[in-house]
């Protein structure tokens, strides 16, 4: 039996081989290289792991010109423009449309519905659900879209009572979307941004969500992202081999279910401050990879949570890479303690963004895509 090789590099978790990459945590000091790191003891169980010193030349030849640029990196709001990536990125067969078990009843109650969002130099898109009520969703698009080759499709679902506004206001995927190079061609550099706006399935109390209780090929916010994408895709400006999820709470819980019920389309999905969906995985194999950005102070989603879901996708051979983060976003070896996680602080943790670990996040991204036709 081949043994399972993890190994540590530019803050990346990469498994040789092509074998399935388990769950670790990063640990700090990686802009200037890392070493390899014994797994960490954490509340809510151990993450064991064997780390092979020998292996961390894997992806160097990728990352060489990685660390000049992570250290330019000072400030929350820095955009890695010349981001090397994986020219060749590990491809896999798209699953079948839907791959998770249905169950959960849809919220047809439909107590108000948002008007349209605010979403300054970006078009918004216009639709009709199938309960009628409004949708709307943010497009960010690189300048000169219309003559370019077809580009990377991030799909952003904001947290609950955030808008897609969110995209501007918490993150600095805008920035990226003109210059980050996903597709290793610097003639080819930028993506797409689609960020749908959710619903307010719980009345005034949580503002806009998305429904991840319903799992089901009717559960209206499924269906109006599709429809979103489908516009993007039918201009011809999104390539269909990198379609990508990301999301922050609720919106995290939406883009791996998403992932899930769509794996025939999403190539990969990123989470922060979310744990296990309701979404059960069914199919064959294992589910789309992930990223996995958590706090290791967090009083919404818990530090040990997030951890659980990551050892449970472990078990099922999925690709993981789970990255626990400090108060300043800088790699954190364990969950913290409850008493020294105080609410004030862990709820602020919850909310606030990682900007300086996007980069990874679109690293990670850069090496999968789906074995379809662009």
């Amino acid at each position: 039996m081949q043994k399972r090789r993890i190994v540590m590099h530019a803050g990346l978790a990469v498994a040789a081989a092509a074998l399935p990459l388990a769950f670790v945590s990063l640990g700090g000091g990686c802009n200037g290289g890392c070493n390899a790191l014994p797994s960490s003891s954490v509340d809510g169980g151990d993450l064991l792991g064997a780390f092979d010193r020998d292996a961390a030349a894997v992806d160097a030849a990728n990352d060489a010109g990685r660390k000049a640029t992570s250290r330019k990196e000072k400030d929350a709001g820095s955009v890695d423009a010349a981001a090397p990536v994986v020219t060749t990125p590990i491809t896999r067969p798209p699953n079948e449309s839907s791959c998770v078990t249905p169950e959960g009843q849809a919220d047809r109650d439909i107590k108000r519905t948002f008007g349209r969002p605010v979403c300054p130099g970006a078009e918004v898109l216009e639709w009709k659900d199938e309960w009628g009520a409004p949708r709307y969703a943010c497009v960010v698009v690189p300048r000169g879209i219309e003559t370019r080759a077809p580009l990377p499709l991030l799909i952003f679902f904001h947290d609950a009572g955030k808008s897609p506004s969110s995209v501007d206001k918490e993150t600095s995927l805008r920035k990226h979307a003109s210059r980050f190079d996903i597709t290793g061609d610097a003639a080819h550099t930028g993506f797409v941004v689609l960020a749908p706006q959710g619903r307010a399935i719980r009345g005034n109390r949580d503002g806009a969500m998305f429904d991840v209780e319903y799992v089901a090929e009717d559960n209206v916010d499924v269906t109006t992202t599709d429809h979103f994408v489908s516009v993007l895709t039918a201009r011809g400006i999104v390539d269909r081999r990198r379609i990508y999820t990301v999301g922050a709470g609720n919106g995290g819980l939406m883009a791996a279910t998403y992932a899930m019920m769509r794996a025939d389309r999403v190539a990969a999905f990123a989470t922060f401050g979310s744990d296990a969906p309701r979404a059960a995985w069914s199919c064959a194999g294992p589910p789309p990879p992930a990223f996995v950005l958590y706090r290791a102070c967090d009083r919404i989603t818990p530090c040990a949570s997030v951890e659980r879901w990551l050892r449970a996708r472990d078990g099922t051979g999925a690709e993981t890479t789970g990255v626990r983060l400090d108060s300043a976003g800088r790699d954190e070896p364990n969950c913290a303690i409850d008493k020294k996680c105080t609410p004030i602080v862990g709820t602020a943790n919850h909310r606030r963004w990682p900007k300086t670990r996007e980069s990874d996040m679109l690293r990670f991204f850069a090496r999968r895509a789906l074995a379809v036709p662009p």
